[in-house]
C-alpha cells in the first residue's frame, strides 16, 4: 500500500488517464478527491467505485479551483499528492492557421488548469511540510507532429514551471516532477483513424501503444516513497518513441 494514510486530487480524473490513476492511487491506500469539468456522470460513478469524493471546477478560473481544493481539504483534512492532468487539446490547427486568440486559449486550458490547482494545494503542502505535485507533458514535445504546435508551444511553458517549482519548493520538502505519455488508448486516440494508430505503432519500440495503466503507473511512483529524492524529473511511458 504505497499511498498508505494519503490524500490526492487528480484533476480531469472523469475519464482517461485520470480515471486509472485516481484508480490506481486508491487501490494503493490514497483516499481520492475526483476532479472534473463537465463529465459530473463518470466521476460520480468513479468517486463511489473507489470511496472518494467528485469535485467540480473550471480549473482556469482560479476562483472557482480555490474553492474545490478548499472543498476536498474540507473533506479530507490535508493533501497530500496534486495530479496536474486536467487540459484542453489544440490539435489539427497549423501555424499558418492559428492566431494569437488559440495560443491564448490554449495557454490557459493548458497552463492555467495547471498553475490554478497548483497555486491553491503549495499553502497546504507547506504547512503539512510536504507534498508531491505532478505535472502532465507529452511525448510531442520531443517528437514534434505536424499541426499540433499550438498545443505543443503551451505544454513547453510546463517545463519551464515544473523545473522552477521544483527547485523552489524543494526546501518544503514539495517534489514537483512531470511525466509526457505517448499516444495512449484513450477515447481521443481511439477515434483517430486506424492507419494512425498503427503508423505510431510501428514507430514505437516497444511496437504498441500506451494504456492508460501505462501511464498511471509511472505517476503513482512519482507519489509513492519510492521517489522521495526525485524532483525535477521528467519520464516517458511512451514505449521509446521519445528516444528515435
Amino acid at each position: 500500500m504505497l499511498l498508505e494514510g494519503k490524500v490526492a486530487l487528480v484533476t480531469g480524473a472523469g475519464r482517461g488517464i485520470g480515471s486509472e490513476v485516481a484508480r490506481l492511487f486508491a487501490g494503493e491506500g490514497a483516499r481520492v478527491g475526483v476532479h472534473y469539468r463537465s463529465s459530473r456522470e463518470t466521476a460520480e460513478a468513479l468517486a463511489r467505485e473507489i470511496g472518494g469524493v467528485a469535485l467540480q471546477a473550471d480549473l482556469t478560473d482560479s476562483a472557482a479551483t480555490e474553492a474545490m481544493v478548499a472543498a476536498a481539504l474540507s473533506h479530507f483534512g490535508r493533501m497530500d499528492v496534486l495530479v496536474n492532468n486536467a487540459a484542453s487539446f489544440a490539435a489539427d490547427l497549423s501555424f499558418e492557421q492559428a492566431t494569437w486568440d488559440d495560443f491564448q486559449n490554449e495557454f490557459a486550458g493548458v497552463v492555467g488548469t495547471t498553475v490554478n490547482p497548483t497555486r491553491a494545494v503549495v499553502p497546504i503542502m507547506k504547512q503539512q511540510g510536504g507534498g508531491r505535485i505532478i505535472v502532465f507533458l507529452a511525448t510531442l514535445l520531443q517528437r514534434p507532429v505536424p499541426n499540433y504546435v499550438v498545443h505543443a508551444t503551451a505544454k513547453s511553458a510546463l517545463i519551464g514551471l515544473t523545473r522552477t517549482l521544483a527547485r523552489d519548493l524543494g526546501p518544503h520538502g514539495i517534489t514537483v516532477n512531470m511525466v509526457s505519455p505517448g499516444m495512449t488508448l484513450t477515447e481521443y486516440s481511439q477515434a483517430l483513424p486506424e492507419k494512425v494508430q498503427d503508423a505510431v505503432r510501428r514507430q514505437t519500440p516497444l511496437r504498441r501503444l500506451a494504456t492508460p495503466e501505462d501511464v498511471a503507473k509511472v505517476v503513482l511512483f512519482y507519489a509513492s516513497p519510492l521517489a522521495d529524492f526525485v524532483s525535477g524529473a521528467n519520464l516517458a511511458p511512451d514505449g521509446g518513441l521519445a528516444v528515435l
